[in-house]
């Protein structure tokens, strides 16, 4: 029975040290300034989301997107722009 729980719980630390290793490949982005933002990323932000407020967070992804969080209200909300100010995508977090 002692063997048998052995097991289980190593299995469970892998299995748990696994899964936020692959948490850390998945999210490769950086964390930046508002002034690090492009200007066009900027305008077209603010211009689709004029009443966003509270903490906002920026971060740059690969392949040239912005990552923005803020709210809208009580609602946290995330949304995606392309480096060209395109918006990607939104969705509440």
């Amino acid at each position: 029975m002692k063997k048998f729980l052995f097991i289980l719980l190593l299995a469970t630390v892998t299995m748990s040290s696994t899964c936020s290793k692959n948490d850390d490949i998945v999210s490769n982005s950086t964390s930046i300034s508002a002034s690090q933002v492009p200007a066009v990323v900027m305008s077209a932000y603010n211009s689709r989301y004029p009443t966003a407020s509270g903490q906002i967070e920026w971060e740059k992804e690969d392949g040239n997107t912005y990552k923005v969080k803020f709210f809208i209200g009580s609602q946290r909300t995330q949304a995606i722009f392309a480096a060209n100010g395109t918006f990607i995508s939104e969705k509440n977090i």
